[in-house]
């Protein structure tokens, strides 16, 4: 019988095992799995309450068994011990720090199984064994590199494993002590992530920088046992998460949503995607959540956490897309980069940037925050995003200040922006020509990493690209093939803030490559581009529309709103190229400049009346004075480059006297009649109305232009 053969006999023989016994442990603790089942399936958002301990970043958070305690590390190397239960009923937020710091950031937490110990990983090499009753150092183990994931065997007390950025997968025994401990994997490229099987321990998956995940038999581990879906656009897996019995498997790959798989099959079950979810910048994590693990977890860029539901999703299947709108639970004022889920107690944890730690439960609690049936109100951070800030943030915590920190959230702020800015498509396309070679050969292991942190390259420009940004915040939304195409440059507004428009900018590249991960598609892909571009050209649409009505009704009232789409779009021309123009001196106040504008345009559209009735009354006008008004209008045409007071000539016609031009009044259609001395008034009086218009330099114009205005006020 195959290794997967007898993988999955295992699972099915422990499933129901593994099963009844958390149902029993719930209710045990007087909390039926059903209500927390009830309660997650109904929710469109969660209560949630801050953490406050940390004097940095918290980079990692882990619960116990049983979920009594929750253990978190971060930037200012402390290990900090939550107890659970006080923190959900009351506010005191006192940690207890474990004694023996870490000489750099914390990347990576694990308990033991019968909650004796902690381990903790991280930047300065090493991981250090706390004695939970103690506080002190049982033991550390000393690396080659940072280590950046660390995984406790469930079904042994004694054996973890770790990831470095060595390139090694380790495996130690404590029992052995500090003596050479197992070698799984040896590769030129830094592991991000590893995880213990939970019902075998023979079963590692890990998450590599440019192999993507792998699953792994300690018994045999000379090659890979399953190398799941080579993604070369996106070859970086930074986290990997198994459910309770192991039978699904949850990947997070750089720039892409999470990826759903079966640990015996390369190809994925299913794909979650949102167009506004986004990860690249940080390394996040993502994971499993509710009774019977029917959610999926994971932290964006853009400071939101997005929970999916797996309704619908075909285990037996593969390849499914799942699109259906997640929950999307707004509260933090930063990258999210961990999540961590309690079954016993039903709760979720996250952190990242910040130093705080967030709580989410389904059930209200005392001082919490939030509301189960309804989302957020405004489901974003409000803060001001930071623009510019320096390449360098203090590692110094000696002041152990709690308060938010402005110079760590500008540093990230920057950060996402300038990944955004800087990555396109084409940088896609030759990064994965570099990681396509790496899956036979690690040498250009240092090209890859130089494309990685682009965004750190060249600050001087990409800050100049800011102010650029900043005086037309919609020119990039047209012009770059590998932007999402044909989007108004107004639809920027739409969006909350500036990182927001920037994901917007690639959503046609991020949809790409999240239908890449799954294999056999390409029908697909055009129904979803098509819908995504239908639904950003109505986000356009409708924001056009909206600042057409709000300028007009500022500038001229509701009784000279425009009444059709042409007019709108004359009077959006002809505000486009007035744009242009350098601003009238004698027009500075704004005030003054739209009273004289009010007036001139009431002027102009009695004068336009008028000469609608004339027209009725006398039809005939000779065609020389309609082609001296059509000579007129194409003589009128701006320029930009030369605009002066009285000898800029006229403005453009407008779509209403375009309509009036076209009347039935030349004479081809009508004959003229010379005996009535009304007729001949009328002419007259028409002619030297045109005439009065042509020598003022004014035409008459409903919606007039600012360059109609400015000219006026020299009057």
């Amino acid at each position: 019988m195959s290794l997967w053969s007898n993988l999955r006999h295992l699972e099915s023989r422990n499933l129901y095992l593994a099963v009844s016994q958390r149902e029993h442990q719930l209710v045990a603790g007087h909390l039926p799995s059903a209500i927390f089942r009830q309660r997650l399936s109904t929710a469109e958002n969660l209560y949630q309450r801050n953490l406050t301990g940390h004097y940095g970043c918290v980079n990692a958070l882990e619960f116990s068994e049983g979920g009594q305690l929750l253990a978190s590390g971060g930037d200012d190397k402390r290990v900090l011990l939550w107890n659970v239960d006080q923190e959900v009923v009351s506010e005191l937020g006192n940690p207890r720090s474990m004694n023996e710091k870490h000489a750099s950031n914390i990347f990576c937490l694990g308990f033991d199984t019968h909650n004796s110990y902690i381990f903790s990983g991280g930047n300065d090499d090493l991981v250090i064994q706390h004695d939970l009753t103690t506080g002190k150092i049982l033991n550390f183990f000393s690396h080659d590199g940072p280590v950046y994931g660390l995984s406790v065997d469930r079904t042994s007390s004694n054996l973890f494993s770790v990831a470095t950025e060595h390139g090694e997968i380790l495996v130690y025994d404590i029992r052995a002590g500090k003596s050479d401990p197992q070698t799984v994997v040896k590769f030129r490229t830094p592991f991000n992530a590893v995880e213990f099987h939970p019902l075998n321990g023979n079963f590692l998956a890990t998450a590599n920088a440019k192999r993507g995940a792998m699953l792994w038999d300690l018994r045999h581990h000379q090659q890979a046992l399953c190398q799941f879906n080579y993604i070369p656009e996106s070859p970086s897996c930074m986290s990997v998460r198994f459910n309770c019995n192991g039978s699904l498997l949850l990947t997070l790959h750089r720039r892409l949503p999470p990826i759903l798989y079966s640990p015996g099959s390369p190809e994925p079950v299913a794909t979650f995607y949102h167009d506004e979810y986004f990860n690249s910048c940080t390394m996040k994590s993502c994971t499993f959540a509710g009774p019977q693990d029917e959610l999926v977890v994971s932290g964006s860029d853009n400071f939101n956490m997005f929970v999916w539901r797996l309704d619908g999703v075909e285990l037996n299947e593969r390849n499914q897309w799942v699109d259906t709108p997640p929950v999307i639970l707004a509260g933090h004022r930063s990258i999210v980069n961990q999540v961590r889920y309690n079954r016993q107690r039903c709760l979720l944890a996250s952190s990242g940037v910040e130093k705080i730690i967030k709580l989410w439960s389904p059930f209200a609690q005392a001082g919490w925050e939030g509301s189960l049936a309804q989302g957020d109100t405004v489901s974003y951070c409000t803060r001001t995003l930071h623009r510019n800030s320096s390449d360098h943030v203090s590692q110094d915590f000696s002041a152990r200040n709690t308060e938010e920190d402005q110079v760590m959230l500008a540093f990230f702020d920057t950060l996402v922006q300038r990944e955004l800015e800087s990555w396109s498509t084409l940088d896609n396309q030759s990064s994965s020509a570099t990681s396509s070679s790496t899956t036979t050969d690690d040498t250009s292991t240092e090209q890859s990493e130089a494309a990685t942190s682009a965004t750190e390259e060249e600050p001087e420009q990409l800050v100049q690209s800011d102010q650029e940004q900043d005086q037309n915040p919609g020119q990039n939304w047209q012009g770059n093939g590998h932007d999402t195409p044909n989007v108004s440059e107004m639809s920027w507004q739409t969006h909350p803030n500036r990182i927001f428009y920037l994901i917007a900018k690639k959503r046609k590249a991020l949809l790409q490559l999240a239908v890449s991960s799954t294999t056999g598609q390409p029908r697909r892909m055009d129904q979803l581009l098509q819908r995504l571009l239908g639904e950003q050209k109505q986000a356009a649409t409708q924001a056009r529309i909206s600042e057409w009505l709000e300028e007009t009704h500022r500038l001229f009232g509701d009784d000279e709103m425009p009444t059709t789409s042409a007019e709108a779009a004359a009077r959006e021309r002809r505000r486009r190229l007035s744009d242009h123009r350098p601003p009238d001196p004698k027009s500075a106040d704004p005030v003054e400049h739209y009273g004289r504008k009010r007036k001139l345009m009431h002027r102009n559209f009695e004068a336009t009346k008028q000469r609608h009735t004339d027209l009725r009354h006398n039809p005939c006008v000779s065609e020389n004075e309609e082609d001296s008004e059509q000579d007129e209008s194409e003589e009128e045409e701006p320029d930009s480059n030369n605009i002066h007071d009285d000898t800029s000539s006229t403005a453009s016609m407008t779509s209403m006297e375009a309509q009036l031009s076209q009347a039935p009044s030349t004479s081809s259609s009508y004959p003229f009649q010379h005996g009535t001395d009304t007729e001949t008034n009328n002419n007259s009086q028409l002619t030297s109305n045109h005439n009065h218009k042509t020598v003022n330099g004014l035409i008459p114009d409903v919606c007039s232009t600012e360059s109609t205005a400015s000219t006026s006020s020299s009057m």
